[in-house]
């Protein structure tokens, strides 16, 4: 019984607590609700749409009532309208509404056009009151009522502003004519300022620029003006020719500009009917699959195709144009007064004929090689869950970019992940991908090019971007992925970090920035000092008016040459300080006022190979090199460094943290792309001067083909040069180098560096050698190892800590090993061989025995002899 009643009761509360749970929305329920609102959308959009029709009709009759005068009511009402409101807003004021009209069915809400609308009627009352003030027929002495009557019945005679205008014009009037005017013209000027949606400053300077854009022409055209005036002066050691030299010539010149007109045409440019054609097609495919996979309508996708063939057309144009005007010749370059204020007579500057043009080969299926890849490349996309449409397509020497947009909701990370991929489906040897592109919303997919064109050094040289360079150190990098020159300025870098394996063009991008300074500067102007531990890089410079010293080959001469270029940087600061300015263009300023004063020149110091530094004197390169890094850019110097291995060992962090501005080219891992900056991608690079530009400020590297300059051209160059003059060596500062590079010899390893000059331990080498093998250094280490006491075994290692073979003791830790195999033969190669007589070796003999003898017993030392 009790088990009955205890069943009836939990049944009564699971029915109580059944009633008073909400009742569960089911799916009839959520469709009687959208059916609901659906009808109430319905119904407003209805009463919206024949609210719209009204005001149409509304605004028609009135335009109409407005301009023609008409009979019996017509008349009557013409004549209220205009009297109350002008000429001027009785016609603005159905054109409003119309618009108004118009804007209800196609803006959804009418909140959203409310505000423009009444800024819009402001604006034209605004205006039918300063007609009102400047209006003939006002009466600025009557009062408020006899001026609004007056302006009210005179609207339809005469041309006011109407009662409206009236109203708002005696108000203003009240502060006189003059202010009237002002307040009322700067009130005008807001609202449309507003109506604009801009900032003051975008809404005034668009003018300006629209300006400046009509009268570059006519500047333009001035300039050329002058620069014909001086038509007979000569640049060229030729005599002036005869008349049919000149003919035969200006024949000749005309042919090779057709020539090479064409070529250019041929390889940059694919035309506007080919680049529309290929993003229409891609987009055309892209644009059907969506809408039979979303049902969506594809006359929005056509329009965004059109506009952007539009804009591939007009970006074809302005590269076709810039073309055309890089044809005609560079013009004559251009320094700024700040690298030099002197004048050279005698020395003439090398002729663009002596670099020769590069042959392009044939790019007669570009169309249908960017329009394959295009489609590939989507349909790769999509096969992955990837929807993106293709929106531009920029196709450089040697790789071509396709700019997608990925749609609502796609994850970047997604895109960047499927690199391997699309390599595999587009055959491509390495796909890089740049995602974001800075300044676009898009991702931008890099594919190398079936057929490649060389980039020479003559098309940088021979433009006027670079004659119009304003630095004397401007150098010529390559072109960009779109075919946009690229140029690097090493009085703003202020130094440069080349890295990159063997084969990548390290040594042919350092001749193009060595080439492109002595295009543009003198010997007084520019020093060159270069180190070549290779000896086969720079042997092409030797004997050039330009150079300081001879090459330096020598690994520890370029070590004394570093150390000259920090005493000479400190020698510039302290000659500033004396006259009272900052750098090295205010010194030359200074000289330029007196006669009895040198100005001092540049100084570019080119580094080939600085892994071999590193490993001859790793300590006094690194603390040359970061000295130089960080103070030498206002005296006027500046290091162009190159390696082959950047590893962190050779490229250390203080050397890293000083050199801001980098080249990577090709290497072999990300690791070492990371190490050069700081990021990865190098090891997507494809080699022969493909690399990333890294300047300083720059957000993200660039990407750019270096230009390509032979052995032939540079000697024929450094012929040319070493023409104009011999080379003037300074004995004094080879003197400083050597003598520097002796200090930093007697300063090696191997020999002890205290006051007396002691040598070291005759074991010392050993213990290198222990240390090196196994990879430990402890003084019980070494006692077992060598067979030597605790006092000569703590000896050794203090010597070996001293020449920085190990670190410094770190509690219980275990010392760092700081050389490896390699460094270790290199410096025993430059090092001097330690000289043994036979009383000193018989002196640390019996020494040693003795220091033995106190912690070992006669039994246990066996090599006693």
């Amino acid at each position: 019984m009790a088990t009955k009643k205890t069943s009836k009761k939990s049944t009564k509360t699971n029915q109580k607590k059944t009633k008073n749970a909400p009742r569960k929305q089911t799916a009839r329920d959520r469709e009687l609700e959208a059916q609901v609102r659906e009808d109430e959308l319905r119904e407003k959009e209805q009463k919206l749409r024949i609210f719209s029709v009204f005001v149409f009709a509304f605004s028609v009759i009135l335009f109409f009532v407005a301009i023609i005068d008409g009979a019996g009511i017509w008349n009557i009402v013409h004549n209220f309208y205009i009297g109350l409101f002008g000429r001027f807003a009785a016609i603005a004021l159905p054109i409003l509404c119309l618009v108004f009209s118009f804007l209800l069915t196609v803006v959804k809400g009418k909140n959203n056009i409310i505000p423009e609308t009444v800024s819009v009627l402001i604006l034209i009352l605004l205006v039918s009151a300063f007609i009102h003030i400047v209006s003939p027929s006002n009466q600025t002495g009557d009062d408020f009522a006899n001026a609004v009557i007056s302006a009210y019945k005179n609207a339809v005679k005469s041309f006011n502003g109407g009662l409206f205008g009236a109203v708002i014009g005696w108000l203003l009037l009240t502060m006189g004519k003059a202010p009237a005017i002002i307040v009322d013209l700067v009130l005008v000027v807001s609202i449309i300022i507003l109506l604009s949606k801009t900032t003051v400053n975008q809404f005034f300077s668009k003018p300006v620029k629209k300006v400046v854009e009509k009268a570059a022409p006519y500047i333009e055209e001035q300039r050329e003006k002058r620069r014909n005036r001086n038509i007979d002066v000569y640049l060229d050691d030729e005599p002036p020719k005869s008349d049919g030299e000149d003919e035969k010539t200006d024949e000749n010149k005309q042919d090779k500009s057709k020539k090479k007109t064409k070529a250019k045409k041929k390889d940059d440019n694919l035309g506007d009917d080919a680049m529309a054609d290929i993003i229409r097609d891609i987009n055309a495919t892209t644009a059907k699959n969506k809408a039979s996979r979303s049902g969506e309508n594809a006359d929005k996708a056509e329009k965004s195709i059109d506009e952007i063939v539009k804009d591939a057309s007009e970006t074809e144009q302005a590269k076709a144009e810039n073309k055309n005007k890089s044809d005609s010749g560079a013009e004559e370059f251009v320094v700024s007064d700040d690298d030099m204020n002197t004048t050279v007579d005698e020395y003439k500057m090398p002729s663009v004929d002596i670099l020769k043009v590069a042959e392009q080969k044939s790019t007669s299926d570009i169309s249908n090689e960017l329009k394959e890849n295009a489609t590939l490349l989507v349909d790769t996309l999509s096969s992955f869950g990837v929807s993106a449409t293709v929106t531009d397509i920029s196709r450089g020497p040697t790789v071509t970019r396709y700019e997608l947009k990925p749609a609502a909701g796609v994850r970047i990370s997604k895109i960047t992940n499927l690199s391997d991929d699309i390599a595999l489906n587009l055959a491509a040897t390495n796909v890089r991908i740049e995602a974001p592109i800075p300044g676009k919303a898009a991702v931008g997919i890099e594919i190398p090019n079936t057929v490649s064109n060389i980039v020479s050094m003559r098309e940088l040289i021979d433009t006027p971007d670079f004659s119009a360079q304003k630095s004397i150190l401007s150098a010529g990098l390559g072109k960009d992925i779109a075919g946009n020159n690229v140029y690097c300025d090493l009085a703003k870098m202020p130094h440069l970090l080349i890295a990159g394996t063997t084969g990548s063009g390290k040594s042919v991008c350092m001749n193009s920035i060595i080439v492109s300074i002595l295009y543009r500067a003198t010997p007084e102007q520019v020093k060159l000092l270069m180190i070549d531990p290779k000896k086969v890089e720079f042997s092409k410079y030797e004997n050039i008016p330009h150079l300081l010293v001879p090459v330096v080959t020598d690994p520890r001469k370029a070590s004394g040459a570093l150390g000259w270029a920090v005493s000479e940087m400190l020698k510039r600061y302290q000659a500033f300080s004396d006259y009272g300015v900052r750098d090295i263009e205010g010194y030359n300023k200074y000289v330029a006022k007196h006669e009895d004063m040198q100005p001092m020149p540049k100084v570019v110091i080119c580094i080939d190979e600085l892994a071999d530094l590193m490993m001859a004197a790793p300590k006094e390169v690194e603390d040359s090199i970061c000295r130089l890094a960080q103070m030498a850019r206002a005296a006027g110097m500046h290091l162009v460094i190159a390696t082959q291995r950047p590893s962190v060992d050779v490229i250390t962090g203080l050397i890293k943290a000083n050199i801001s501005s980098r080249i990577a080219l090709t290497v072999s891992s990300q690791i070492d792309s990371r190490t050069i900056l700081d990021s990865g991608g190098a090891e997507k690079l494809l080699g022969h001067g493909d690399m990333l530009y890294s300047p300083i400020g720059a957000s993200k590297p660039l990407r750019v083909q270096g230009c390509f300059i032979s052995d032939e051209e540079v000697e024929e160059l450094c012929d040319f040069i070493k023409n104009q003059g011999e080379s003037q060596y300074s004995d004094e500062i080879q003197k400083e180098i050597e003598d520097k590079a002796a200090q930093d010899k007697n300063a090696s390893p191997f020999l002890d560096s205290g006051e007396q000059g002691e040598e070291l331990d005759a074991l010392f080498d050993k213990a290198v050698d222990v240390v090196l093998d196994s990879g430990r250094a402890s003084t019980s280490f070494l006692q077992r190892k060598l067979g030597v006491g605790y006092s000569r075994g703590s000896k050794i290692m203090d010597q070996l800590e001293e020449k920085g073979i190990i670190g410094a003791q770190d509690g219980s830790k275990p010392r760092e090993i700081k050389i490896n195999r390699q460094q270790w033969i290199q410096m025993q190669a430059n090092a001097p061989v330690p000289e043994f007589t036979a009383e000193n070796t018989e002196q640390m003999s019996i020494d040693d025995n003795v220091i033995d003898n106190q912690y070992f017993s006669p039994a246990d030392d066996v090599d006693e002899s």
